[in-house]
């Protein structure tokens, strides 16, 4: 059977990396209301909305071999969530408290198809090096944070202050692409 997998997602940064797996993909839109449950944690949350983008994807499709990934990522500090700035004062306070800090990148990865559902999740440790304000607002200004989860891209500008890295590269730029591999292989995607 022929199978057509389609990516769940607006990110030019997660197709970028199902690019780079040489995977041939559409886009599908999934719109889902990324608001966290009252007592939800960081880890549930994500893996949630990674699975909830797959399922509304897959809805959007009529394909019976449709195969859609989902993904989300998201910072957490001090297992407190940490979004996307919503404004510029927003930012220069998120950007205050991960200045010279550790924090955790938490990316779910979801791959539905006709008969199953299957989800990763990547942790991957982050640490800042500590910012001067001059920095922060540098940063700001160049355009880069918005949008982004936690004020910061891995794989622009943003890099330059990201002192270490435990874990996936990947991950933290928007999907775990060791994890995806894995769903696609153990789910017979590549049958």
């Amino acid at each position: 059977m022929n199978k057509n997998l389609y990516l769940a997602s607006s990110s030019p940064r997660r197709a970028e990396l199902l690019r780079q797996l040489g995977l041939s993909f559409s886009i599908v839109r999934a719109d889902v209301d990324e608001l966290a449950l009252n007592n939800e944690s960081a880890e549930d949350f994500v893996f949630r909305m990674a699975q909830e983008k797959a399922q509304a994807g897959y809805s959007a499709l009529s394909a019976s071999n449709a195969w859609v990934i989902g993904g989300d990522t998201l910072l957490s500090l001090d297992g407190q969530i940490i979004g996307k700035p919503s404004s510029e004062s927003d930012y220069i306070a998120t950007l205050n408290s991960l200045s010279g800090n550790w924090h955790l990148v938490l990316s779910a990865v979801a791959l539905l198809s006709h008969d199953k559902l299957v989800c990763a999740l990547n942790k991957t440790r982050v640490k800042f090096k500590s910012l001067s304000q001059s920095e922060i607002n540098e940063y700001w200004a160049s355009g880069e944070p918005q949008g982004k989860a936690g004020g910061y891209a891995i794989q622009g500008l943003g890099a330059k202050y990201i002192e270490r890295i435990e874990g996936s590269y990947s991950a933290v730029m928007g999907i775990p692409l060791f994890e995806l591999n894995q769903l696609l292989t153990e789910s017979g995607f590549y049958e």
